[in-house]
């Protein structure tokens, strides 16, 4: 009786540990950066950081830093993998050109919010917004999403999430028409759009929320920037046609 009751327990602190080491991922959102100093631009980033600290979480956090980092680089002989070091960059650039312009130079402004747009225990959609203004005549905001398998922490692509392309390119493209009020037969540029050689595309921003698929095409993608941008939405029901269905299991 006591060598079964000792197996038990054995048995009971192995499930409590494997329950200690689970490997499920959450998103926390963490303010990264804010202004530095009363002559610096107007900086704050503010995004979603995967916990708790193991490698799944490490690759993640690594793929929205460098997305951040990207997006905040001014000069193309600067980068850096640091957030930190990218904001500081940033302000070296903008006081470089205040000093020698000091009466033409507009402050500039980066502001980039990121939050967690749809998740399941299979993979999640971070949307990150983003407004970057160093000069000119207007800024420019946009919106982009990174797909992650919450399993591995592995940035998913396109091929990754859909078995079949085509068939999402042609229920977009229906649904984008409808929107419109282009016809089905007339050139998919024939309102004013800008679809290189006359013919639609995916957007490069693809992602969820928690009704489905959403394609938002960023302003200059296909339409001028005072047209702001266009977004595309199709229900996780029509989305099962064309993605692969190891992320839709608890999708109903």
């Amino acid at each position: 009786m006591n060598r079964f009751f000792a197996i038990g327990i054995l048995l009971a602190l192995l499930v409590f540990s494997s329950c200690e080491t689970d490997n499920s991922i959450s998103f926390i959102n963490q303010n990264i950066a804010t202004n530095t100093c009363e002559s610096c631009p107007k900086i704050s980033i503010d995004i979603p950081q995967a916990q708790p600290e193991n490698e799944i979480s490490k690759r993640i956090n690594s793929e929205i830093d460098t997305f951040v980092t990207s997006t905040l680089n001014y000069s193309e002989e600067k980068t850096t993998d640091s957030i930190l070091e990218a904001v500081a960059i940033f302000n070296t650039e903008y006081k470089k050109l205040k000093e020698r312009f000091p009466e033409d130079i507009i402050p500039w402004e980066a502001t980039i919010k990121g939050n967690v747009s749809f998740e399941n225990n299979f993979f999640t959609s971070v949307a990150i917004e983003s407004y970057i203004f160093t000069g000119g005549a207007h800024g420019y905001g946009s919106i982009s999403f990174l797909n992650f398998d919450t399993k591995t922490g592995k940035n998913l692509t396109p091929n990754d999430l859909f078995k079949d392309k085509q068939t999402l390119i042609d229920i977009a493209e229906k649904e984008f028409r409808t929107a419109q009020k282009i016809k089905p037969d007339a050139n998919i540029n024939s309102t004013g759009f800008m679809f290189e050689n006359d013919a639609f595309h995916l957007p490069s921003s693809i992602g969820f929320n928690e009704k489905g698929l959403v394609l938002i095409y960023n302003p200059y993608e296909i339409a001028s920037y005072a047209d702001g941008r266009t977004t595309i939405e199709i229900p996780f029901e029509t989305a099962k046609q064309f993605m692969k269905p190891e992320w839709l299991s608890e999708v109903h």
